[in-house]
């Protein structure tokens, strides 16, 4: 198969620590680092489908300003009865446009899930009774930035949008000055800036802190020219919108890049509906800029009912905790990292409107990958390397750490990828003549993609993680039926409900939101057979791990052998069941 794929030059890296993770979870041989582009993706996603027509479908669920497809994949096996009332997890990755490794890891997944059906009896469970919706690029047209001749980075879309509100469309975006093929960014001598250079690596800036007496002399810009002469830089560049901003739950209005409402867009419309005409979605992943998984969110009392609930319900926090240490287990992180939020994001109006848990993380990030790096150093350094370390770090104890963490990203990139930074190059600038101008810093995409040589390994380490997650859903079951008879056609029927799974049937937030339904029983009687109890019973929320509801009634029935009932659960499955009746004497 012909792919455009980017592979930027690389110096060997050490790959100890994730080929460890790859054969401890017994993942599937590598196809090969790529980032897809929007035909070799649909080739791709055609290829699965066609090769696995029971397994696999393939469906467009919208077109893009660009006339891009946009496409959902649905993973399981049976009928599509059964595929949309099992227990499902969505996830949904390119939902910004400059997250191409998040769409390489959801197709990587699917891959790994049909080439282990045959011979991996958990995976083989997992798709006869679990469906896997995934959504592998939601902003289809951004995405071909990182393909195009010109490099540039955006989370938007390419739907023309009046960023400045002065009644014209993307006429003043960034420019590529230095002729180097990468939108990259500038910093210009100017004694009104708000930037000092970093006197441990004069490649990066600092915000001046006047309380420590520091003066502004660099303005930092991205690369561009004033186009409209009003004295803005790029602020209304090609498109458009980030759909990771465009949902409901914590909206900005009037924001640059979130739409002219909310869900106005063809692409995050369509999301919103297929997530409301599928109810039995229990677990959702984002993949973007937004994370609750490096570190779980704190949870907080609920709000008054006429007040909307703005953090996780203390009650739900527990299970973003265990997802948050199941998926740093599986990237091998010690400790936690940062999280982060987005205004308007999926992620959040999955769990705050919809009532679902709802996770979010970065699929690649260059604190992941400094963690990593250092955790991997700390292994093979000798007692003496140690206290070695210790000794420069006391040496340094006075070193500003402002800017530290960049500092450590700046360093992996000199080891592991020496291109992602473009050194400042000097420039006339037309908008700022006699002043030292210089154009630089990191190129497109570097920040937040990995080289494309270790695309493979982290994708595999997430589709340990994704597994793992889907094998925790909900899943209802029956424990026990007691039936006795107490005469005169009167029988005690006792029927024990369990969840088989991790997660609880409902969220406390999704009994608040009322998007999720109560788990029923429905009994196959006639009303007036029941003498106590009712034909169809509620039952309340179902913890996880062997969690139990137990249902008794008083019915007269004569003349039948068996009683049939089923329990249905939105999130959690159906199960059938029959109740058989004694012999009467």
């Amino acid at each position: 198969m012909s792919l455009r794929v980017f592979r930027p030059a690389v110096r060997p890296f050490c790959f100890v620590l994730i080929g460890v993770t790859l054969l401890a979870v017994g993942l599937h041989p590598a196809r090969g680092a790529e980032y897809y582009n929007g035909k070799s993706l649909s080739r791709r996603l055609s290829s699965l489908a066609e090769e696995n027509p029971t397994l696999v479908r393939l469906q467009s669920i919208a077109n893009s300003s660009g006339k891009r497809k946009v496409w959902l994949i649905e993973l399981g096996k049976g009928t599509r009865q059964d595929r949309t009332t099992r227990p499902a997890m969505l996830v949904v990755a390119g939902i910004e446009g400059s997250d191409l490794i998040g769409c390489s890891t959801a197709v990587n997944w699917v891959e790994h899930l049909v080439e282990q059906y045959q011979d991996n009896a958990e995976i083989a469970k997992l798709l006869q009774t679990t469906t896997i919706y995934i959504v592998p690029r939601l902003n289809t047209d951004a995405a071909e930035h990182f393909f195009a001749r010109l490099k540039l980075e955006t989370s938007s879309s390419s739907k023309p949008v009046d960023d400045d509100h002065d009644g014209l469309l993307d006429e003043d975006g960034p420019e590529d000055l230095n002729e180097d093929g990468l939108i990259t960014w500038m910093r210009i001598e100017d004694p009104e800036g708000e930037y000092i250079l970093d006197p441990n690596d004069e490649r990066l800036l600092l915000k001046a802190d006047h309380l420590k007496g520091e003066v502004g002399a660099w303005r930092y810009l991205r690369e561009g020219a004033d186009n409209d002469h009003d004295e803005r830089w790029n602020e209304d560049g090609r498109g458009g919108v980030n759909f990771n901003r465009n949902f409901p739950f914590n909206y900005e209005f009037f924001a640059a890049d979130a739409g002219v409402h909310q869900v106005s867009e063809h692409e995050t419309r369509a999301l919103a509906d297929f997530v409301i005409e599928h109810p039995n979605i229990g677990i959702v992943l984002t993949y973007g800029s937004a994370d609750n998984l490096s570190k779980a969110p704190e949870g907080a009392e609920p709000a008054g009912w006429r007040e909307p609930m703005t953090e996780i319900h203390q009650d739900d926090a527990g299970y973003y905790r265990a997802m948050g240490e199941l998926y740093r287990e599986s990237l091998g992180l010690d400790e936690e990292l940062e999280d982060a939020s987005v205004p308007g994001s999926f992620s959040d109006w999955m769990y705050y409107h919809r009532g679902r848990l709802s996770l979010a993380a970065r699929a690649w990030s260059p604190a992941v990958a400094v963690e990593l790096s250092e955790a991997a150093e700390e292994e093979e350094q000798e007692p003496q390397e140690q206290d070695s370390e210790s000794g420069r770090e006391e040496n340094n104890k006075d070193e500003d750490e402002r800017n530290q963490q960049e500092r450590k990203e700046l360093d992996w990139f000199d080891e592991y990828a020496p291109e992602a930074f473009v050194e400042w190059q000097p420039i006339e600038h037309p908008d700022f003549p006699g002043r030292r101008a210089e154009v630089g810093g990191y190129r497109p995409f570097a920040l937040t993609n990995p080289p494309a040589e270790m695309v493979d390994e982290i994708a595999a380490k997430h589709a340990d993680f994704l597994t793992k997650a889907a094998l925790r859903l909900p899943r209802i079951g029956v424990r026990k039926i007691e039936c006795r008879h107490l005469g005169r056609s009167v029988y005690e029927v006792e029927i024990q409900i369990e969840n088989t799974g991790f997660l609880p049937t409902v969220l406390e937030h999704g009994q608040r939101t009322r998007e999720v339904h109560p788990t029923r029983l429905v009994m196959e009687l006639e009303d007036k057979s029941f003498l106590s109890g009712s034909r169809i019973t509620n039952l309340p929320a179902i913890r996880g791990s062997g969690g139990m509801a137990e249902l008794r009634y008083i019915v007269r029935v004569a003349e039948r052998e068996k009683i049939d009932f089923e329990v249905v659960s939105m999130l959690a499955g159906n199960v059938k069941g029959s109740v058989e009746l004694p012999d009467v004497e």
